[in-house]
């Protein structure tokens, strides 16, 4: 366990003795599942609405649009990894394939679970073991080829652009063999029912509405995860950033409606079993404990790095 990890632990007793009332909301949240069917539902009426667009105009739709809905419905993969959700392991792989219904992302959902608990939290902050730290091999490369990073930024803008420049990337820099990124062995079975739903997903989606509807799907997600993922990257620049001294920020701003109080990360990482929904109830009862705030939105973290040409050396897990 790092320094960083072993803080927030020695401040999460400290906090119990004086405020044992928290334990109170310790446990899972089954109704997140209706807030994922809601947001499930939403993705594919958008689909729907598209269907009958221009090609280029889908892809208005899924930056101004279907990011948003589909960053909103990604927070509750974050609830998943923590068994914040459907109980167990059943109740996981349930929430998952749920998930997967709006996201349409090959099973992106069960990596993410898979390290997000072995690598993040309990290494947090520590280059080797930390999977959220950027490759310093490839941050470096990036770091020394603005007009390099400007081809990445307009590649990101169409569909499959992201993984098309991390294709390149990878052939021309290895990645640092020094890293020791662990995590959960993961479930073979469920990795191939949900990269098989996926493709089901997408073809029925092109059957069903059209070619479109499945070009929608699948911008959106590239968008997402791209330099051009606004409140997504933003979230990640705002919740562990360098420049400031504290181990982890909170964001206390009305993005936490849409995003299921993502902001209240620092609460999160000292008590990582309170569901999304009672976070603010943490804060509310010891504030005098919660005080590293960010200083900007999503919004704003995301602005302050395209401003940069998306450096590495402005977001948030990499330092030269």
């Amino acid at each position: 366990m790092t320094a960083d990890a072993r803080w927030h632990v020695e401040r999460r007793k400290k906090i119990l003795e004086e405020h044992p009332q928290i334990k109170q909301y310790f446990g899972n949240y089954p109704w997140s599942i209706a807030a994922i069917a809601i947001l499930v539902a939403l993705q594919w009426f958008v689909a729907w609405l598209v269907s009958d667009l221009s090609w280029w105009m889908v892809g208005f739709v899924s930056f101004f649009v279907g990011q948003f809905i589909l960053h909103s419905l990604t927070t509750f993969i974050h609830e998943a990894a923590h068994n914040l959700i459907l109980k167990g392991r059943v109740g996981s792989v349930i929430t998952l394939l749920l998930i997967e219904l709006g996201t349409l992302s090959f099973g992106y959902s069960l990596k993410y679970v898979s390290r997000h608990n072995f690598s993040h939290h309990k290494h947090l902050n520590d280059y080797i073991k930390d999977y959220e730290w950027w490759d310093k091999k490839r941050a470096d490369f990036l770091s020394d080829r603005v007009s390099w990073r400007a081809v990445e930024a307009f590649l990101h803008l169409f569909p499959g652009g992201s993984v098309f420049t991390d294709l390149i990337v990878s052939s021309m820099v290895s990645s640092d063999s020094d890293r020791q990124i662990k995590g959960a062995k993961k479930s073979k079975s469920v990795a191939v029912l949900l990269i098989a739903t996926t493709l089901i997903l997408y073809a029925l989606a092109w059957g069903l509405i059209g070619w479109k509807a499945s070009l929608y799907f699948f911008w959106t997600v590239s968008i997402m995860v791209g330099y051009w993922g606004i409140t997504f990257s933003g979230q990640s620049i705002s919740e562990h950033n360098i420049y400031h001294q504290g181990k982890t920020y909170s964001t206390y701003h009305w993005s936490n409606i849409l995003f299921f109080n993502t902001g209240y990360h620092d609460e999160h990482h000292t008590f990582p079993e309170v569901p999304w929904v009672h976070l603010p109830k943490i804060k509310q009862i010891a504030p005098e404990y919660f005080t590293n705030d960010s200083p900007y939105s999503y919004f704003q973290w995301w602005w302050q790095w395209a401003r940069s040409v998306f450096a590495p050396v402005r977001y948030h897990r990499y330092s030269p």
